[in-house]
């Protein structure tokens, strides 16, 4: 189990990647464009969750 320890290190880069992600998101003026935004940082976190 100790496998799947993640960093504190670890876990800060991979919020600021998704504060990023949803922070570029928010700001998209066009719904269309937000929602894709929006859907690949909900692919990046599923990826990561199954890794």
């Amino acid at each position: 189990m100790d496998d799947m320890a993640i960093s504190e290190k670890e876990l800060k880069l991979l919020m600021n990647f998704i504060k990023d992600d949803l922070t570029e998101a928010k700001e998209a003026s066009d719904n269309e464009i937000k929602n894709i935004k929006i859907e690949r940082v909900l692919e990046h976190i599923q990826q990561y969750l199954e890794d």
